[in-house]
């Protein structure tokens, strides 16, 4: 391998680039990475000088990636991929943070943290509307997410599998509703639920949770932001509550909780794992994906 001329490479000034390229502007980068746009525009320079040819035309709405820029990202993600993955060769795991909707993070932190002692973790509760705006804000570095749409590059977006949503109540409570299944929603009137609700800024707002019946519709019971207070809500009370049936699962193993079936209700959804390639070890990553693939199997059988 010839290695002459590499000296003059400068990691740091193929992240400042890379992160121009996913920010959209020298501005959000600067912002993105703690320098200033000076800074950040020396840094590309440099690189431009090293490669020896424009990565960014200026004009006068911003920056754009021209033809030789695009077609050296690819190389650079390879080169800051290595370099991430050359950082985690130390005896101590490098730290992935994850972040998961309320109705999962509770079984998906159980689940990770159990995947190998190799593996570090700090798990971050984010509703899919905040997830999306933070994923260029360096607050997660991978995404369980229940929807098609990727959140774009550097992020891999790719299918885990497939959940289901049901409703569930304590026995005692279960058995006042009548005979299983109900044979309507309308079984349902009257009946508290314990109902979904989102922290946005200063104020707690009703949540959602793809539940057939509207929450404008349901009996106002209990109410949490977070689904394993629900559950905790919904054994300890006379209130049903609707979310996925893998986050209850040792509750219906220990029958502190059944499910509630109703008549024409099937709740089915894609989950997706969002990984960001140039900060999430490859070792890491593969964890991720087989752990909560297999998952999500074992919970459909």
């Amino acid at each position: 391998m010839k290695l002459e001329g590499l000296g003059a490479l400068r990691l740091d000034d193929v992240v400042t680039f890379l992160t121009v390229h996913y920010a959209g502007s020298v501005t959000a980068a600067s912002r993105k990475l703690g320098v200033t746009p000076s800074q950040v525009s020396k840094a590309v320079a440099r690189l431009e000088t090293f490669v020896g040819a424009s990565l960014l035309e200026r004009g006068p709405r911003g920056v754009s990636v021209t033809l030789a820029g695009l077609r050296a990202i690819p190389m650079l993600e390879e080169m800051a991929r290595g370099a991430r993955e050359l950082r985690g060769q130390s005896s101590r795991a490098a730290l992935t943070r994850v972040a998961s909707p309320s109705s999962m993070v509770s079984s998906v932190a159980g689940l990770l943290a159990r995947a190998g002692p190799r593996h570090r973790f700090q798990f971050i509760e984010l509703d899919p509307v905040r997830t999306r705006a933070l994923a260029y804000e360096n607050v997660f570095d991978l995404a369980i997410v229940a929807e098609d749409k990727p959140l774009g590059q550097p992020y891999a977006h790719e299918l885990l599998g497939e959940a289901e949503s049901c409703l569930f109540a304590r026995p005692s409570f279960a058995k006042k509703l009548g005979p299983m299944p109900l044979p309507s929603e309308r079984a349902l009137a009257g009946v508290p639920f314990v109902l979904p609700a989102v922290l946005t800024d200063t104020r707690v707002s009703p949540g959602r949770d793809a539940c057939p019946l509207p929450v404008e519709r349901r009996t106002p019971g209990q109410s949490a932001t977070t689904f394993s207070v629900a559950l905790e809500l919904a054994v300890a009370t006379d209130c049903v509550v609707f979310g996925p049936r893998l986050a209850a699962r040792d509750h219906i193993a220990r029958r502190a909780l059944v499910e509630v079936p109703v008549r024409g209700w099937s709740v089915r959804w894609p989950v997706y794992l969002a990984c960001h390639e140039l900060r999430v070890q490859a070792s890491t990553a593969r964890v991720v994906r087989a752990t909560m693939a297999r998952w999500l199997t074992e919970g459909a059988e």
